[in-house]
């Protein structure tokens, strides 16, 4: 009997084990959808939903022209939805999913006749503003800066030239002669810069002494006049009084500026002093057109996705973006090789725009990238990398729009060319930005809320 009873309870104890095991590994149950957003045309059709899950789920709808071919099931799902034909210019649906236990996911739909199609422009490293009814993008043309302004965030028109660089003239050689790179146009203290990158012939120096310089108009009008206020100081050792030179600075490209707590900070791409690794790098500014502290990283390629299939560790192409009402700071940037596939964005927040920017620990790199696509096309177009954004409003201040950079084929080269692309996006309910997934090549696009059409 004394061995019957070790016996039962060792059974016992086997089986409590085992139970726990199971409770301690069984996946946690999960809901999601591929897209947040879907517009399409005015004319009947279909589209197709995907699902992925572990568990079961419903959907519903709150518009009768929208009808889902499954009203629930379990686990990973392909839905076909169809919708009814629209007579107006524009309506919007919403699909709920949603599963006992978990937070609903929602998939907004637009039918619509105003609709644009990316790209718009075959401009890479897109920088647009919006200042009152206008907005201006910026970009380089040639060894010089073009500027142009449309009353359209979604139509581009002809760019005008607004500055050119210096030439040589005899032993007299400017920093600033040729390859002129991401020019970004700002508006500080209410006078307009325009930040840039330039350097000397390649045959000279190389492209690594590239250097970042700043440009201020002479009028309000952007289109109108400049002055070259000069190279900016982007070295380790900021003495008061310091005059940048390529001697006492180091490469520095993508540079643009913001302002908090009544303090103007300049961010740009630079190399540690020795090395070809792409670092993001921040300063204090006393004014608009003058660096005044050494720099400080904020961020490097230090995660998997930013490291992908690339011998050159990059991060640059720095945006500036804040959640007001949330009291967050985001600087999004590009990482992996603008020429490669793996071109993608990812960010780093200052979750209280409080403290002290120049302090690494500070900020908070994003877990993963946060806008990335590769079509795999080499022979046609398609969106093979997305990067190097802007940020900026629809025409009625209540949409969010990136304006982003693709590579038009994935072939490992510039010589496809890069076209400006730009679609609205939303925000998490933790106060991060939710960029979705970069629209496709040809795709429509409906236009920013408050244009005229």
């Amino acid at each position: 009997m004394k061995h019957l009873h070790l016996i039962i309870i060792f059974l016992l104890c086997l089986s409590c084990g085992d139970s726990s095991g199971e409770t301690e590994n069984k996946e946690k149950p999960y809901l999601s959808i591929n897209t947040q957003e879907k517009l399409v045309a005015n004319p009947s059709g279909f589209f197709n939903l995907y699902i992925t899950s572990n568990t079961s789920w419903k959907i519903e709808t709150n518009a009768s022209w929208l009808r889902p071919e499954k009203k629930d099931g379990t686990g990973n799902a392909t839905i076909k939805i169809v919708y009814d034909e629209n007579s107006t210019n524009k309506r919007t649906g919403i699909i709920t999913l949603s599963s006992n236990g978990l937070k609903s996911v929602e998939l907004t739909i637009t039918q619509s006749e105003l609709t644009f199609t990316n790209p718009i422009a075959g401009i890479p490293d897109p920088w647009i503003i919006k200042h009152k009814e206008y907005y201006y993008i910026c970009k380089a043309q040639g060894d010089g800066i073009n500027i142009s302004r449309s009353g359209k965030l979604s139509e581009i028109t002809a760019t005008k030239s607004v500055w050119k660089a210096p030439v040589d003239k005899g032993n007299e050689k400017p920093w600033n002669v040729t390859h002129v790179w991401a020019p970004e146009l700002h508006r500080v203290d209410g006078r307009w810069y325009i930040y840039y990158a330039a350097g000397r012939p390649k045959s000279e120096l190389g492209y690594y002494q590239q250097r970042s310089g700043v440009l201020r108009a002479k009028t309000d009008d952007p289109m109108g006049e400049w002055e070259d206020m000069g190279m900016l100081y982007t070295g380790d050792n900021y003495q008061e009084g310091t005059k940048p030179t390529i001697a006492n600075t180091y490469y520095a490209i993508d540079l643009g500026v913001f302002n908090l707590n009544k303090q103007l900070y300049a961010v740009w791409s630079g190399y540690p002093e020795g090395t070809s690794e792409q670092i993001l790098y921040i300063a204090k500014m006393s004014n608009p057109y003058t660096i005044s502290s050494k720099r400080h990283i904020i961020s490097r390629a230090d995660q998997y996705w930013e490291l992908v299939a690339s011998s050159t560790k990059i991060n640059e192409g720095p945006a500036f973006l804040k959640n007001k009402e949330k009291n967050k700071f985001f600087v999004v940037y590009s990482c992996n090789g603008s020429w490669t596939k793996n071109y993608r964005l990812g960010y780093v927040m200052l979750s209280d725009t409080l403290k002290d920017p120049t302090v690494r620990t500070n900020w908070t790199k994003s877990s993963a990238s946060v806008f990335t696509r590769c079509d795999e096309t080499s022979s046609v177009n398609g969106v093979n990398g997305v990067g190097h954004c802007s940020f900026t409003k629809s025409p009625d201040e209540t949409e969010d729009w990136i304006v982003y950079h693709v590579k038009n084929r994935n072939d490992a080269t510039y010589e496809s060319g890069r076209s400006t692309f730009m679609q609205s996006f939303k925000w998490k309910s933790d106060g991060t930005p939710d960029f979705g997934t970069p629209v496709g090549w040809g795709e429509k696009v409906a236009i920013p809320s408050g244009e005229s059409h």
